[in-house]
């Protein structure tokens, strides 16, 4: 009589008649046909189960931010959504509040080719006002893509708090896990500003120091065996050193997004121009 050989869908490895996870790829052996209820059981485990999943995390991250975000550095990953993942999806939801509330373009505010022809010299190797719209459109998608922002600022923001706490043996790539789950604070904190903002104007400097505020609080919470003011100074120290880097960081995005835009917006002969004057 031929016995019938389990085996895992995923890497193939023989399993046993009970087992109920693959020893060699960690899947589930009682993989069945996707159907509706298997979609509504994924949706209820992945987004809303109380024990794990984005709102287990998110309520860690509210409630007790250090002591979770250490736990997640010390090994204990399983009920937390993934970090990166978690900015993502934040940064998405803030992208669609503000699309919503985005305000309509006017007439004549949008990107222009338009060749402009002064009798200043540069004036003539460069068209100013395509280049002026350029810049601005720039301005407007980053500020429009929070998210997208942030997640390009992290690496410097990891950098900074690195070297201010240096003396407490995280390396730099777990700074990056730890600035992804601040990021993901500062996210949930943005939704709610991104509607003061639209009613009541500008609100973001409030914004920047309450997510200031909250990160200071889990750093305390993440270090909890030195004194709440040293780690304060420390995060204050940190806090300068990010903001030098990106000072940094934005000098060098702007000479590349200048030479990109003197290429897109610039005459014939733009560049001999240059050197000549120089």
């Amino acid at each position: 009589m031929k016995t019938h050989e389990k085996r895992c869908r995923n890497c193939r490895q023989h399993l046993l008649l009970h087992q109920r996870f693959c020893h060699q790829c960690g899947q589930r052996t009682d993989t069945h046909r996707i159907n509706l209820h298997f979609l509504i059981h994924e949706l209820q485990h992945g987004v809303f189960h109380v024990d794990s999943g984005i709102l287990f995390t998110l309520r860690e991250l509210f409630t007790r931010p250090g002591h979770s975000i250490r736990e997640y550095i010390d090994g204990k990953r399983k009920p937390h959504f993934p970090p990166f993942t978690l900015v993502v999806i934040l940064g998405s939801v803030c992208a669609l509040v503000q699309y919503f509330f985005k305000k309509e373009t006017k007439e004549g505010e949008g990107l222009t080719t338009k060749k402009g022809t002064g009798d200043a010299s540069l004036e003539r190797y460069v068209d100013f006002e395509g280049l002026v719209n350029y810049f601005r459109h720039i301005i407007d998608w980053f500020t429009e893509h929070f998210a997208f922002t942030v997640l390009l600022v992290l690496p410097v923001a990891a950098l900074g708090y690195f070297l201010g706490f240096r003396k407490y043996r995280l390396n730099y790539p777990e700074w990056l896990v730890v600035m992804l789950f601040l990021a993901g604070q500062s996210l949930v904190l943005y939704i709610p500003f991104i509607f003061l903002n639209h009613f009541l104007g500008n609100q973001n400097g409030w914004f920047f120091l309450l997510s200031w505020g909250i990160i200071t609080f889990s750093l305390m919470q993440f270090f909890d065996e030195r004194g709440h003011r040293y780690i304060f100074l420390r995060s204050l120290w940190s806090t300068f050193l990010t903001y030098f880097f990106s000072v940094i960081y934005l000098v060098l995005a702007a000479l590349i997004f200048t030479v990109i835009g003197i290429l897109l917006y610039g005459y014939e002969g733009i560049f001999t121009k240059i050197i000549e004057k120089i």
